[in-house]
């Protein structure tokens, strides 16, 4: 059975000074949940240290504002960015007035990449709107991968940022090895589950389990953004109707049409060569 809660109904709790978090996916709402999502709010000057585990692995994405991550380095962030922290590495994030962010974090990493002792995910911190955008063939929606094992070197998450034109729709298919959720950025629609019809807006979460037939819908006159989270990374995705599969092809841009980071970087690279 789906499960869906907004962080307008979630209570805030005190975590440090300055900071508040809001519990939005738990195990007291998702049986054997794998991910643990969390909305942090924090106040002018405030700051928070995550310390994932040998054993897990977080992610961070910021909602408002502006911050400071600092590990080895020191990087500025905007609701532009993200963040992904492999195991046992400690990092401070600090905002001078005001932020606010999401936060994953696996605790076990291990029960979902198998490959995980074997491997060494990579610190990452990207900006979205720099990286490859990947374009539905058949209408207008876009992904960007934010986590994938290309980037990060971990299957046992992938993230994508996914943009929904308004009035667009995808055809019905459920993930066979993976459960998803979704966190909806901004814009309204539409998310169908076996026949049931769940209003969406932002600040929502919406859970399927492995094997749950969904889609989703944006509202016709409102352009739908939301984030994607697949655990583990590797799946299979089963359409209803396999004619109407969705087909994805990179436009080699970011999302306004320009060169992406990357491409950047190596065409600079080659004029010192």
């Amino acid at each position: 059975m789906v499960i869906k809660v907004n962080e307008k109904s979630v209570s805030a709790q005190p975590m440090n000074v300055g900071v508040a978090r809001q519990r939005l996916l738990t195990p007291e709402r998702v049986d054997n949940v794998d991910v643990r999502l969390d909305r942090l709010t924090l106040a002018a000057g405030a700051s928070t240290r995550f310390e994932p585990s040998a054993k897990s692995l977080a992610w961070l994405h910021l909602l408002t504002g502006e911050a400071k991550l600092e590990h080895k380095y020191r990087q500025r962030l905007s609701d532009t960015h993200s963040a992904f922290l492999p195991p046992g590495f400690p990092a401070t994030i600090s905002t001078h007035d005001g932020a606010s962010l999401l936060y994953a974090e696996i605790p076990d990493a291990g029960r979902l990449d198998k490959s995980f002792s074997n491997t060494t995910p990579v610190f990452t911190v990207i900006n979205w709107t720099r990286e490859p955008v990947f374009k539905a063939k058949s209408d207008g929606r876009m992904r960007v991968a934010l986590v994938s094992p290309e980037l990060c070197q971990t299957a046992a998450i992938k993230i994508q940022m996914v943009i929904y034109p308004p009035g667009t729709t995808a055809s019905s298919y459920h993930h066979e090895g993976a459960a998803s959720f979704m966190y909806i950025m901004s814009g309204r629609g539409e998310a169908w589950t076996n026949g049931q019809r769940l209003p969406i807006q932002p600040g929502d979460v919406v859970y399927f389990r492995a094997r749950e037939r969904h889609h989703l819908k944006a509202a016709d006159d409102s352009e739908l953004r939301f984030l994607v989270f697949y655990a583990p990374g590797e799946f299979k995705t089963i359409w209803a109707d396999p004619s109407k599969a969705s087909a994805w092809i990179s436009m080699n841009r970011d999302i306004s049409g320009n060169e992406t980071a990357e491409a950047e970087r190596k065409r600079r690279a080659a004029l010192w060569l």
